[in-house]
């Protein structure tokens, strides 16, 4: 087990180095009451859930932002110089009722710069979109989408369509031109 100020430093760092206003905090979770409540609100199926099962933290990092959205930061088992940030399930919400919407967490570098821009450029996308997807089905109240922003993101992000529907892709770059096919390939080429 490492250090607690290690990992309290880590926490405050990424937390100054993430988009918008993230608020660090230690979680005690020596109690197995403390560190049930934590796992069920964890939003990963993955790594983070078996470091959570299977070994002892007396502390884990949290983050949190103005937007409702939590992260748990834990040390990576087995591996020194890395950490696992993962996901919450937002208060209020029944995780049973979004499970298959987990956007899952990431072993991170030890570096705050790097962990952060990972956890900006993977997870955050990640979680918005699931946290869309959980407004969408009413089990979620989130924050009001005036801009339609974020349903436009999520519309050209989803990946399955109910049958006999056309799917549609939103191109923010400007007005489309029609595709040409490569010619003697019958084929049009990607964007």
């Amino acid at each position: 087990m490492r250090d607690d100020r290690a990992l309290e430093a880590f926490t405050e760092a990424v937390a100054g180095r993430l988009p918008g206003t993230w608020r660090p905090a230690l979680a005690d979770v020596r109690t197995s009451a403390a560190l049930t409540e934590v796992y069920e609100r964890l939003w990963d199926l993955g790594i983070t859930q078996w470091a959570l099962l299977e070994f002892a933290n007396d502390r884990l990092g949290m983050l949190r932002d103005v937007q409702g959205r939590e992260l748990v930061v834990l040390p990576r088992p087995l591996r020194q110089s890395r950490y696992l940030i993962a996901p919450l399930v937002p208060t209020g919400t029944d995780p049973g009722a979004v499970e298959d919407l987990t956007p899952f967490g990431l072993t991170v570098s030890g570096s705050p710069a790097q962990a952060a821009e990972t956890v900006r450029r993977r997870l955050l996308p990640r979680l918005g979109y699931a946290l869309l997807l959980a407004e969408e089905r009413g089990v979620h109240p989130g924050q009001p989408s005036d801009d339609g922003y974020r349903r436009v993101r999520a519309a050209t992000a989803r990946t399955s369509l109910p049958t006999g529907t056309t799917p549609v892709v939103v191109y923010s770059a400007g007005p489309m031109s029609p595709a040409t096919p490569i010619p003697g390939r019958d084929r049009v080429p990607a964007p």
